[in-house]
């Protein structure tokens, strides 16, 4: 979960600078808010804060300055007081949904997910279509396994905004869980059309992959694992492809062709066991005649 939570803190940092400032009711608190962004751009989070302190001081009921406030809270770790932030800037902005999915990820990070649960229920209260409120409480319900509750929100997030490459990963990650594998594919195709970023399309290739050869479409599962290679920076990513392009070729016949991918996988702590043991029993098939 932290993994995905970090990667939609990261991309709403974005939106979060550019979203429309509430007016302040005095010229201080506006001219602290925005120093407060530019050093926040530039990652001098305690500076930001100091200044976000200022637009507080100067205007008691500034929501944004609070939800900046523990934005940089967040960046400094220092979970207790992000969370208090976020709760005033919602106190104050009923209808604060950034604040709402800010503070559910916090939550996510702190392991306190029926809170983070009820947090992104209380956005699809007043917003049902929130694409992040679907996105978030799908992937909650997908890391539980309850794929069924997670697939309608998955789907309402990509429907809210089709181009949501994060949703469209879960999406398919889901609709694999619940074997309905085409789509599943399909989900995943439109996560790698989306992304922007080549080398962050090889997980979405590699899980693709993982679906098609369960689905014992040995070519695109080939062509889809050599574009993860190709796609990604991780090791372990690199490693899984080669260890199921050796299942690719290991049930096509080509043994030979098997073990090469196998030794490359065995090279890698995470997979050297599971590739050691099929290279064994290439090399060694009578060992497991019954």
């Amino acid at each position: 979960m932290k993994k995905f939570v970090i990667i939609v803190l990261t991309m709403l940092m974005a939106f979060q600078l550019s979203i429309a400032q509430e007016k302040a009711r005095s010229p201080e608190a506006g001219q602290a808010l925005n120093q407060g962004l530019d050093l926040t751009k530039k990652q001098k989070y305690n500076e930001a804060a100091a200044e976000f302190k200022k637009a507080i001081q100067a205007d008691d009921n500034f929501p944004d300055a609070h939800y900046m406030l523990g934005y940089v809270y967040k960046k400094l770790n220092d979970y207790t007081k992000a969370e208090a932030e976020y709760k005033q800037a919602i106190s104050l902005n009923s209808k604060f949904e950034e604040a709402y999915i800010a503070l559910a990820g916090l939550l996510s990070d702190m392991d306190r997910v029926p809170d983070a649960v009820n947090t992104y229920n209380a956005v699809l209260a007043f917003e049902p279509n929130s694409a992040k409120a679907n996105f978030g409480l799908g992937k909650i319900y997908y890391d539980q396994k309850k794929y069924d509750k997670a697939l309608p929100l998955l789907e309402n997030a990509v429907k809210t905004e089709p181009d949501y490459v994060l949703a469209y990963n879960v999406l398919g990650l889901t609709y694999k869980g619940l074997r309905r594998y085409d789509e599943a594919v399909s989900a995943f195709e439109k996560a790698i059309s989306n992304e922007r970023r080549r080398t962050s399309k090889g997980s979405y290739y590699y899980y693709m992959g993982e679906t098609l050869l369960v689905m014992k479409k040995y070519n695109q599962a080939e062509e889809a694992f050599t574009n993860a290679i190709n796609s990604t920076r991780s090791n372990t990513i690199k490693a899984g492809s080669n260890f199921h392009l050796g299942e690719v070729f290991r049930d096509t016949g080509q043994k030979q062709k098997a073990l090469q991918y196998f030794q490359i996988a065995a090279k890698n702590s995470s997979w050297k066991q599971a590739a050691e043991y099929e290279i064994d029993i290439i090399k060694n098939p009578d060992k497991y005649v019954n």
